[in-house]
Formats: C-alpha cells, structure tokens, sequence
C-alpha cells in the first residue's frame, strides 16, 4: 500500500499548502441543527457531522452512509473521530466516509426503552421524520447504520428484531438486555429465528461487569442481580450461536479491561471494523508496479465488492484512477493506462475528463482518428480550451519555434499560490522548464502561445502577454490547474 499512500500524497500535498497559509483557523466537525417532530409534539436537536468538514478534498456530487448515533451528545465527538480517522487521516480508507447523526435526548427512559409487540413514538420519529429530514438536508447514500449504548443498545437490538429492514447494520454496546427482567431478550430470542431477514450485520461489545471472583465460566451459575446484566448479554450470545439467523452476521467482544461507561470507544473501533470489513484495499506496492492491466482489474473488483456491501454502485474516485493511468502512459505502460482509463469511462460515462483521458490514450498510441472522436464527444460534454488545444495539436502538425521566438517565453517563474519557482531556460533550441528537486521538462509549442509537455499527456501550458510581453502562464494538467506569474 505504501505505493497508493504516495501516489494519495500527491494528490492532496496542493490542499494542504492552501490551507496552512492562514495564520489562524476554526476546527469545526459539526454542527447542531434542530427540527420540529410532529409525532414526539417537540423540538430535536441533532449533531450531525460530514465529512466534507475534515476532507482535503471536497467532493459536491459525492453521497455518503449515515451513521445514526443514539445518546448523541454524549457519544458523537469520540465517533467523528473514531469514523475520520479510519476513513479520512492518514490517507486511510478501512471505513468509506459516513455522515454522523447525533440524536441529542430529551426524555431517554421514553424514547430507548422499546415496546413489546408494539411501535414506540420514537421509532416512528426515526423511520417518519428524522430518516427523510436527513436525506433532504444533507448528501445520503443508501446505507444506514445505528449505533446503541446501553439503552441504546438494547433498542438498537429491538429494532433489528421487529423492523431489520430500518437499517443495513447495527452497533450494540454493552446493551440493557436485563431490561424488564430480560422481558426484550426473550422477545429477540423467539422472534429472530422466524424473521426473513438478509444482509444484516450486528456487533455487540460486552463490558467487564462481573462481580468480584467470578468469570465468564461460571458467571452463568450465578444468579445475583449483581451478574444480571452480563449474564442476559451472553445468554442473548449464546442464542446466536445455537439458533443464528441467516440473514444476520453477528459478532460480540468481550472487554476485560473496560466497564459500562468505557466501553464505546472500543466496541464501536471494533465494530465499525466488523461492519465494513469489505471495505478496505488490498492492494499491494507490487500491484501499482506492475505495468500490465492487472491493477484495472484489481480496481474494478474491489469496487464490486464494495457496492455489493453497500449495497449500491461505488466506484473508485476518477481523479485517483486518473493519476495512476497518465503515470502509466508517460511510462508508455498502456496496457495498464488502458485498463485504468477504460474504467473511468464506464464509471463516469458523462464526465468530459474521462472521455479525454481515453482520448490521450488512444493519441499516444497512435490511433488519431479514434481519439480525434473521443476529444469532440470530451468537448460536447463540457467545453475546456485544454481539450480544444489537444484537438487542434492531432488536427495539424502543430509549430515550429526557431530559438529566438522562444526566448520570449524563457526566464524565471513563481506558481502564484504556493511559492514553487519555476526557470525556462532554452538548450539546443528548446524551451526547458526546470524545477527543483524534479526531473527537466521540454516544452513543446502547438500553437501561438500554446505549449504541451514531451513525453507527458493532458498538459496544456497557456503564456499571458501584456502588449505582446510575457508576463506569465496557466497550466492545465490531470492534477489540477496551476497559474504561474513571470518574474521581471
């Protein structure tokens, strides 16, 4: 992995140049948002987090999972934090991104204590309201997960038992299952068996309540109400293991070192892992390396994989894919240029950068006609002067400079927002960007002011003239768009 982690690196280094230039900024993971709830006849507030708000790279058309948190105010900082971590820092990806709900409580003993038989206010709230007032507000995928302590545990459970259908998985830490005198648990226990229930996943972290000198062994002998909540716990395990649903994964922890009140933080690190333990990459450095079509097709399985988990259509982000296949084509790898910029294609049918990036491929091949097609079906997309020049380079022979028309252009550059020099200089008749610490460049004149970069696809470097004197120049590549200010 260490190969995608560089390749990520480079990506995101520009944003984070942007952002380190301000002296002084506010950290926000949330806010707090509340709505009127024509069924509970109150006011309820929610802390909700998106992860555009700890993203370098911010992504408008793109729709994430919803995590929704019961007892919200106390749990909702050490899961965004939990939830940034594995999916955002650090580059990691063993989580997709999710949008947190916090539900902040008003009256907790009336809203999580579940009903036998019956439809409490507060389900309904959830599956009425609070489930479309969030879609309609915030950017939502298909996926939604609860995540319970205690209480909150216990009618997490409830829920899979009588309505599995509300969510896709489900977090119970160490949950109330003694409640009513195990009145739910039995409920759950005679119900789940005949429940036509598919894809569901339930995780359960069990805290250390065993009274003094007992263990998990014996603790099943011991009938004091001191062992109760622990022994409702396992025996609620113990049922799972005798009589599962087959349409539910379960999986329970037991944590010796942690009591009721520490146990979220590792029941959910561990739980989210049991969630989405399809999620993550196995992708090796020897995979990015390899110069065949073999990381297109590792790519395209892993995303099947993880639509199929989801439960709806994931595909790998189109400027990734894009980095690694104009890599591959300035190696001449196009096999795997192929494979990568292929994907794309399927993935982003009307997105104008994937039917130029095809087009470059099919240029550097050399099949022009073919990739003169793919440039005016980029263009009808969306018209970019870049794509435009690309075509107009394939439609002639492009120009010759002769050394004293390129000199105008030679000199010493800064990249206006991050500082990096730039210095063109001519050798052997050539215009030569050099910048340091990276290998030279040859640029490569198309047409009036308009140059490309040997041995490099989609660069498109425009020169700015004041009264026909240069006075800097714009460059547009598959990582970005970069302006750069002449020095006099």
């Amino acid at each position: 992995m260490k190969q995608l982690i560089v390749l990520l690196i480079f990506i995101l280094t520009w944003n984070q140049f942007v952002m380190a230039q301000n002296d002084t900024e506010t950290i926000s993971i949330g806010e707090k948002v509340t709505f009127f709830s024509k069924t509970l006849n109150e006011d309820r507030r929610l802390w909700v987090y998106v992860p555009d708000q700890t993203s370098f790279q911010k992504r408008i058309e793109k729709r994430y999972p919803v995590l929704y948190l019961l007892d919200g105010e106390a749990q909702f900082y050490s899961t965004v934090g939990l939830v940034q971590q594995l999916s955002q820092a650090n580059l990691n990806s063993i989580l997709p991104e999710m949008i947190i709900v916090g539900i902040e409580n008003t009256n907790r003993y009336r809203d999580l204590t579940p009903k036998v038989n019956s439809t409490t206010p507060f389900i309904t709230f959830l599956e009425k309201e609070l489930f479309q007032y969030i879609d309609e507000k915030y950017r939502t995928a298909p996926y939604k997960l609860l995540v319970g302590h205690s209480l909150g545990g216990l009618l997490a459970i409830d829920i899979l038992t009588n309505w599995p259908e509300m969510f896709n998985a489900y977090i119970a830490i160490d949950p109330s299952m003694w409640y009513a005198d195990e009145q739910y648990l039995n409920q759950a226990m005679s119900k789940l068996p005949t429940q036509k229930i598919t894809d569901r996943k339930l995780f359960v972290g069990i805290a250390n309540s065993l009274p003094p000198n007992t263990t998990l062994k014996d603790v099943a002998k011991d009938k004091s109400k001191d062992s109760q909540h622990i022994r409702s716990i396992l025996k609620f395990g113990d049922f799972f293991k005798k009589q599962p649903n087959k349409g539910i994964q379960y999986k329970q922890n037991f944590y010796e070192n942690e009591n009721h009140n520490t146990a979220p933080l590792l029941t959910q690190y561990d739980g989210l892992h049991f969630v989405f333990d399809f999620y993550q990459s196995n992708l090796s450095d020897k995979d990015f390396q390899d110069t065949t079509d073999l990381i297109g097709i590792k790519l395209r399985s892993h995303f099947q994989k993880v639509s199929k988990g989801l439960g709806y259509t994931v595909a790998p982000p189109e400027e990734f894919i894009n980095y690694i296949a104009y890599d591959a084509l300035g190696k001449k790898h196009f096999s795997k240029a192929k494979s990568l910029l292929t994907l794309n294609l399927e993935n982003y049918p009307q997105s104008n950068k994937a039917h130029a990036g095809y087009a470059d491929y099919l240029s550097a091949t050399g099949d022009i006609a073919t990739a003169m097609v793919f440039y005016k079906q980029s263009l009808q997309i969306k018209d970019d002067e870049a794509v435009q020049q690309r075509l107009l380079t394939l439609s002639s022979k492009g120009m010759i400079l002769q050394e004293g028309d390129l000199i105008q252009y030679a000199g010493q550059y800064v990249l206006d927002e991050y500082k990096i020099e730039i210095l063109l200089e001519i050798k052997d008749g050539k215009l030569i960007s050099k910048v340091p610490g990276q290998a030279d460049n040859e640029f490569v004149p198309i047409s009036k002011d308009v140059f490309t970069v040997k041995d490099k696809q989609g660069y498109i470097i425009t020169f700015h003239k004041n009264n026909d004197k240069v006075m800097g120049f714009t460059s547009v590549q598959p990582n970005g768009t970069f302006k750069a200010t002449k020095k006099s």
